[in-house]
Formats: structure tokens, sequence, C-alpha cells
């Protein structure tokens, strides 16, 4: 009951804030409930919790309590010339709160204080912060603010149309601002898992060129097909028109650096790989990670030409003068071997109608991977896709985590220190990754295009 009331109870918070939000924000309160407390479980079992508390409350007292400000809930609201906080935190909490105001005095039924800044507002259970305005406003019962979407966490902005013409921008641009209408994010608890959505709310009439770019059409490459790995993520987007829809915008501002991407077509892939940690100072042999880039081509020759010219300015600015910078260094099993600077070695290969490119040599290893059809957690999860998806990505979550624990545990005691609290920190931490990679499985995420709106929904499974 608890859980099916969290979202009712964050939106009871959000209407309790003044209407006219451009943004918003809200955390369900989740005391109680099932799903918080086996993580609450690891966190405490890890050794995480008490090492914390011990180490903070040591150096910061009182401060340590502030961490259940949200603790019940919490409720954000931006406006074009203010803000408006609602919580209900922990008892703790609210005394800290409480004992650090100033000047209270009684309005309404809540103990009001604060500045011309900011004013702080208090009652049994509650808190408030808000700039004088949308206090005042909230005091007189000025109130029923009303979220776009429910879950547990929810975020949204609006841009607010006038924008463009307040902040001076050209033509072109203040149409570009003007398509982007909404942005939406929810994510839900569930009994296997957690669900999220994302919803990204467009004007196409404002500027149709973007409109196409943000709003694909085709299908991605299918991901049944690519070698197997951590994690597979196709998708449809114009690099070719990107690049010329962008030169055009930099022209508004009187740049003249022409990103040429007429080569390239409109689908691509992303393929995570499985490999070696990155070295301690981040410079080894993979310090863009180990992953597979898929780029369909209109022009193999032109693309070519568009990567080599995009991998040299890469290298320039991502490399001290005097450091090195881009070399072709020969062929690698069929790949054409390129060091960019020190982002590392890069590895491509031309098709007849897609570039294939490797960011390590454990990367260009897992080319050999059976493909994602073959995995049945893919195969489980494949079902769940519309036939409509411009987008769709699958992922081992556990097994990241279980990676990230190792890495931690082998790279924080040197970034920590050798101090004793150092050494258990890392431990502690380590230790929490590995439980809770163990509740975490695979997930997808698909994205369709919902009339005027880009829609990625995703599901993951938790043991929890």
């Amino acid at each position: 009951m608890l859980l099916l009331l969290a979202p009712a109870l964050a939106q009871n918070l959000v209407s309790l804030a003044p209407p006219g939000a451009v943004a918003g924000f809200y955390l369900a309160d989740l005391r109680g409930s099932r799903y918080i407390q086996g993580l609450a479980s690891d966190f405490r079992q890890s050794g995480l919790e008490g090492l914390l508390n011990r180490e903070l409350r040591q150096k910061e007292g009182e401060v340590v309590d502030l961490l259940g400000i949200a603790a019940g809930g919490l409720a954000a609201a931006v406006y074009p010339d203010g803000f408006f906080l609602i919580g209900r935190p922990s008892p703790a909490a609210l005394r800290v709160l409480r004992k650090e105001a100033r000047g209270l005095r009684t309005v309404g039924g809540w103990q009001v204080g604060g500045d011309q800044e900011v004013q702080l507002g208090f009652s049994r259970e509650l808190f408030f912060a808000a700039s004088p305005r949308y206090a005042q406003l909230f005091l007189q019962n000025r109130r029923g603010l009303r979220a776009p979407a429910q879950g547990e966490v929810v975020f949204w902005a609006t841009l607010p149309q006038s924008l463009p013409q307040e902040l001076g921008l050209p033509p072109r641009t203040s149409s570009a601002l003007r398509t982007l209408r909404q942005l939406t994010y929810r994510l839900q608890l569930t009994p296997g898992g957690y669900t999220e959505e994302v919803r990204l709310e467009l004007n196409p009439s404002a500027d149709p060129a973007l409109a196409r770019l943000l709003l694909p059409q085709g299908r991605p490459y299918d991901p049944a097909e690519l070698p197997q790995g951590y994690a597979v993520f196709t998708g449809v987007f114009d690099l070719g028109r990107f690049g010329a829809y962008l030169g055009g915008i930099l022209r508004e501002f009187g740049q003249a650096y022409r990103l040429e991407l007429g080569g390239f077509g409109s689908r691509f892939a992303l393929v995570t790989a499985k490999g070696p940690p990155p070295a301690p100072d981040a410079l080894g042999e993979s310090p863009l990670g180990h992953n597979l880039l898929y780029v369909e081509l209109r022009d193999p020759a032109t693309a070519e030409a568009n990567l080599l010219a995009l991998l040299q300015s890469l290298a320039a600015f991502a490399t001290p003068e005097g450091r090195g910078g881009f070399r072709v260094l020969g062929n690698e099993g069929g790949f054409k071997a390129v060091e960019v600077g020190l982002m590392g070695t890069l590895y491509y290969r031309l098709e007849p109608d897609r570039l294939v490119l490797a960011t390590s040599k454990a990367a260009l290893e897992a080319l050999r991977n059976p493909p994602w059809g073959r995995d049945p957690g893919f195969r489980r999860f494949r079902v769940r896709v519309p036939a409509n998806a411009v987008g769709f990505s699958y992922s081992d979550q556990g097994a990241m985590l279980r990676e990230q624990a190792a890495l931690t545990a082998r790279l924080l005691p040197q970034t920590l220190g050798r101090g004793e609290f150092e050494q258990r920190l890392a431990r502690a931490l380590g230790n929490f990754l590995e439980r809770i990679s163990q509740r975490f499985g695979p997930g997808l995420s698909y994205t369709v295009v919902e009339g005027g709106s880009l829609v990625q929904r995703s599901f993951y499974e938790v043991r929890w």
C-alpha cells in the first residue's frame, strides 16, 4: 500500500507549490518500501553505512542529520523569477533545520523566517524554502502545481517560448530553441525492477530541419547480428544532415568551423565490449574504454576523409602542445590503426555500407564474439521492442557493476591514500558494489516517435 501511495504522496507535495513553474522535480516518500530496504540492507552489511556515519559525525556533527532532508519525499519547482522547495524530512533533519532558522514568526499555521533572498517555513512535519515571492504565494494558498508524470522520481523542464527573444538570439538559433517544448523524465519501481521513461516534446513547425533530426524515421541496425559484450545500443540519427545543420547555426555566431559528415548515413550502433580496466593514470591502452562503433555510410571515400579530419581535430584538442598528436600507424587485422593523441589508438575499417571503429585492441578482438542473437537474456527482452522503434539498447547491468566493484577495489586505495580510514572505505565501497551487483540483471531500452515527441522507455531487472 505504501508503494502504491508513494507517487500520490509526492504529487501532493508538488501540488502545494504555486503554479507557473518552468521546471520541477520530485522524489516520492519511499519509507517502508521493501525495494529500498533491500539496498539499505546491502549498505549496512557492507560496512559502508557505519563507516561513513562514524567518520562524518566525528567531523560534521549534526550536519549528518541533514542527509535525511528528503526522507519522506521532496518536491522542487523553478520559476522564471524564483524557486520553491518543500519536503518531509526525518525528525532529526527537521530539528537541525529549525535550529539554523532565525526570526521565526507564525503565518497561516507555519513558522516562517528568512531574509530578502530565501524564506524558510516549518510545520510539524514539513519544511519549505523559497524565494520571497513564491513563499508569499504559498502562504496565501496560491497553490496547485501539477507534474506531467507520476513515479518515484520525476523531473520536467519546459522551455519558455519567450526565452530566445529575451536572449537576443539570431533567427535560426531562435527557431531551434523554440522547437524544444518540454523534457520529462520519470522512474517507477516495480516488483521485478524499475522502469524509466524520457519524453522530449517538440514543436516541429518552429524548425522543421531540427525536428527531422530529432524525430527520425527508419529502422536501426539489427542488434541481434552484432557481437556480444556488456551492452549494445542502436539508433537512427542523420549525421550528414546534422553536420550541415550545425554549420548553419555556427555561421550565425560568426564561426567558420564546418563539421563535414556528408559521407555518413543515419544508422549507427555501439557495442560496449569486455576488456582489461584502464591504467591508474588513465593513459593506458584504452583511455576511451572498449567499444565498437558502427556507422552507416553514404559514400565510403568521403566518409573516410570526414573521419580522418575529425580525428585530427580531436587529437589537437585533447593533446597538450608538444605531447604528440595524430599519426597513422598501419594495419591491424584488416583495420587501419591511428593514434589520436592522448585519446589512444583507434582502429577502423570501411565496409561497403558502414564504418566499423574499435577504441581498443580488446574491442577489436570482440568482433569474434558470438552475436547477441544467441544470448538467452537478449532474446527474452527483444520481444518487448515494438516494430516501429528507432532506437534499442540491451545491457547487463549486474556484470558492469561487478567490473566496477573490482575496479574500485583496485584503484580507490591509490586515489584516496594509504590511511586506515581510506583503506577501509575502499574495501567497504567495493563490498557494497559487489552486493548490489548481485541484485541487478539485464535491461532494455527502446525509443519511438509518437507524433511530435521522441519517447524512450526502459525496463531493468532488479532482484529486490
